[in-house]
């Protein structure tokens, strides 16, 4: 028996090495890129549910204002305070909110006539008539939150019909 035989039997070629690395040093490289892209995901994820915060917290606030005037926005920190005459709308305000992703959001905030079309049932609107006898159309509140992170610009939008006023 020849003793080279035997060993090289018993090991690994540099070759063989080599093939093995480079497979491994592909697939490492596949699962780093996908984890870079799962992080950016969860990124775009806190920004967009940073975002519907914010617009819910509006047409919340505004909803429970006696006055029924879209709240103040402070550009700092995003703080809501009830607005002491009524805005010119639309209005829109640029804030970092103070807690969650440090990014800075446009809120543009609106009110107009729904124009558009409506539910088929407008039962619940038969209620809502003025003295004169004719149905007013609801008001319809939209509330767009808009960012931009590494070149991106996103927005979402909120809707909400309000009671049409007398």
């Amino acid at each position: 028996m020849n003793p080279l035989t035997e060993y090289r039997s018993a090991g690994f070629t540099l070759i063989e090495i080599l093939v093995s690395l480079t497979i491994v040093s592909i697939a490492v490289l596949a699962l780093g890129g996908f984890g870079v892209s799962s992080l950016s995901s969860g990124q775009v994820s806190r920004e967009r549910l940073t975002a519907v915060h914010l617009a819910e917290q509006v047409l919340e606030h505004w909803q429970h204002d006696a006055n029924d005037r879209a709240p103040l926005i402070a550009t700092g920190t995003c703080a809501l305070t009830d607005a002491t005459s009524a805005p010119s709308y639309p209005v829109t305000t640029t804030c970092k909110p103070s807690t969650g992703v440090g990014i800075a959001f446009t809120i543009a905030v609106n009110e107009t006539q729904a124009t558009g079309p409506l539910s088929s049932n407008l039962s619940a609107y038969q209620t809502l008539t003025q003295p004169t006898g004719y149905l007013n159309s609801p008001m319809t509140r939209l509330v767009t939150v808009s960012w931009s992170n590494k070149g991106v610009s996103r927005s979402i939008y909120l809707t909400h019909i309000a009671e049409p006023r007398i």
